[in-house]
């Protein structure tokens, strides 16, 4: 069945990826768009001008880690749609949910960056929008793995790959989040285990 033929429950995969592409770069060209741009008033010092650039390196961090996660989701997002031939309604609607935690990552991004560390909530709420992102991945994952929708090429060791990795992504969301109540600052180090085991799962 080609892509732009829908049949009974089933639907062209190809709208929902040109979605999906179009919404995680808006995502990613957001986060720079909120980065904050320092204002002076005269006379302007080189100690004023390096206090204020050092200011904005949480924000700076915050963003760059944002912008590597929405990679490492949307390449596994591409991983195991090429293993589809088709999608249908309980699908299309799970991408659709996905999606909104997605278009959210800009605003807690920089609420995290700006505000975390002087407010638990912000970090609350970023490592929410993560769990979310990751829960939504991972029922991608499982309901492609345990469908009719893959195309004759699948490779289902790949899916179930990309199964345990989501599942992971939740359980380290999940630590990040719990670790928000005990040390702030640590919370935002379990996050960064996502890439990491993500460039170990494409290197194995």
């Amino acid at each position: 069945m080609g892509d732009s033929e829908l049949s009974g429950n089933y639907i062209s995969k190809a709208r929902l990826e040109t979605l999906v592409d179009g919404i995680f770069a808006i995502a990613m060209t957001l986060l720079v768009f909120d980065l904050p741009i320092p204002h002076f008033n005269p006379p302007l010092t080189s100690v004023i001008f390096q206090n204020s650039l050092y200011n904005l390196l949480p924000i700076i961090i915050s963003l760059i880690l944002s912008f590597i996660l929405l990679a490492v989701f949307w390449s596994i997002h591409r991983r195991i749609f090429i293993q589809i031939e088709m999608t249908n309604s309980p699908l299309l609607w799970i991408n659709i949910i996905w999606l909104l935690f997605i278009v959210l990552v800009p605003f807690t991004a920089i609420l995290e960056g700006e505000y975390g560390r002087q407010f638990i909530l912000a970090r609350v709420i970023f490592n929410f929008n993560m769990i979310g992102i990751a829960l939504f991945l991972f029922l991608n994952c499982y309901y492609i793995n345990h469908s009719d929708l893959t195309n004759e090429n699948a490779d289902h060791a790949k899916l179930t790959s990309s199964e345990r990795s989501s599942l992971l992504f939740i359980v380290i969301a999940l630590l990040a989040l719990s670790l928000c109540f005990i040390t702030s600052q640590w919370s935002f180090v379990y996050i960064l285990i996502i890439p990491l085991e993500f460039l170990i799962d494409k290197l194995s």
